[in-house]
């Protein structure tokens, strides 16, 4: 990099437009990217998760750990001490609050900021952001869903997919103290693209050698189909309420979903209703040409961001689809579970309760990241796995 300050990218969404798949190839690559001056601040998988959690702390309370306090700070000095470059990125950054924005840019006063913000297609956006809610335990049905986002009045669903969806206010809001020019704007690339074409234009924007990383391996965030989405937005109706969001977060999320009902395919994909056709394009055309006139730097095709035609609504789900999709579900579950489920291993009992006490008492907190920092360390040391 040629002489100057040092230059912090904030990669800060959209949700569901490849940053998880960004942020793998970061941390994976990590000691190849610094190797041609790009740092990955945090010693942890989740520590741009908890920085991002730790910089809206009344945003995200219900979410807050004590391993999340201070994660902001430190992860800030870690790009501190670097002399070049440094990636910060998390979704959940998307819906910071001009305090919370401010802070941010404050604590980067020794760097040139640059925000990314990556952006697909609409019609594309809203079936994914519908599941994704289903997986976090929201109950309306895709219709009440898109209902809900289209009507311009309040409404909680609605509000909440566009606090983290309005790509144009996001822009305004990070990139306000910024120069238009260090505002990227990335656009996801459509189906039938080359593979690992967002990874390129991402690392074209920050300098990284995008043949020099290796990909992460088993990685994906599957996408369920129709069928797959239903059936768990049904299992969580019939849940009671006192189930609390971690029991359901490992149980539901991360294992049902992710790992058995995504097993099962997508054969039935979950595409935009014709008759939401004409305003979600109405609005990608009004976004382009904000874009474009806000004079963003643009990787990418704005084009991209354009929906194509609608030619098939999206499949009605019967009854003997959830059937085969439950008894498969359950037939896999079977399969996987130990010979006595009632009962963790004593490793996991002591690693469980390790964890407990470093959180809840700040010395051996600082121990534990001391940990981290040293395997960090001793990782980049060897380098990259082959």
């Amino acid at each position: 990099m040629a002489a100057g300050p040092p230059r912090v990218y904030l990669h800060v969404g959209l949700p569901k437009t490849g940053t998880t798949h960004i942020q793998e190839m970061l941390w994976h690559n990590r000691a190849t990217v610094a190797a041609q001056g790009v740092l990955y601040p945090g010693y942890i998988h989740y520590a741009h998760f908890h920085a991002a959690i730790d910089l809206q702390r009344q945003r995200y309370e219900t979410w807050f750990e004590p391993v999340a306090a201070g994660a902001w700070d430190r992860i800030v000095a870690h790009a501190r001490r670097w002399p070049d470059r440094s990636v910060i990125t998390n979704e959940l950054l998307v819906t910071a609050d001009d305090e919370s924005i401010e802070r941010a840019l404050r604590s980067l006063d020794f760097a040139e900021v640059h925000v990314i913000c990556t952006a697909r297609d609409l019609a594309r956006q809203i079936p994914s952001v519908w599941q994704e809610n289903i997986r976090n335990r929201h109950t309306e049905s895709y219709a009440e869903f898109l209902s809900a986002i289209h009507r311009r009045v309040p409404n909680p669903v609605g509000d909440l997919f566009w606090e983290y969806q309005d790509l144009v206010a996001v822009l305004a809001k990070w990139g306000r103290a910024l120069p238009p020019s260090h505002v990227h704007v990335i656009t996801v690339p459509g189906r039938g693209a080359p593979g690992g074409l967002l990874w390129r234009r991402f690392a074209d924007v920050v300098g990284i050698d995008a043949q020099s990383c290796e990909p992460p391996g088993d990685q994906e965030n599957r996408s369920l189909g129709a069928a797959q989405t239903e059936l768990l937005r049904r299992i969580y109706i019939a849940l009671a309420p006192s189930v609390e969001w971690p029991s359901y977060h490992g149980v539901v999320k991360e294992y049902l979903a992710a790992e058995v009902l995504a097993a099962q395919g997508d054969d039935h994909r979950i595409t935009l209703p014709p008759a939401d056709a004409g305003w979600v394009r109405e609005r990608s055309e009004l976004v382009v040409r904000q874009i474009t006139a806000a004079g963003y730097d643009v990787v990418g095709d704005l084009a991209e961001l354009l929906p194509g035609t609608v030619v098939e609504p999206p499949p009605d789900v019967a009854d003997r689809e959830l059937l085969d999709a439950a008894v498969s579900a359950l037939a896999d579950l079977a399969g996987r579970l130990p010979a006595n489920p009632d009962r963790d291993q004593p490793s996991d009992r002591m690693l469980h309760a390790l964890r407990s006490f470093t959180e809840h008492h700040r010395p051996m907190m600082a121990l534990r990241q001391w940990y981290w920092q040293g395997k960090a360390r001793v990782s980049w040391a060897r380098g990259p796995k082959h």
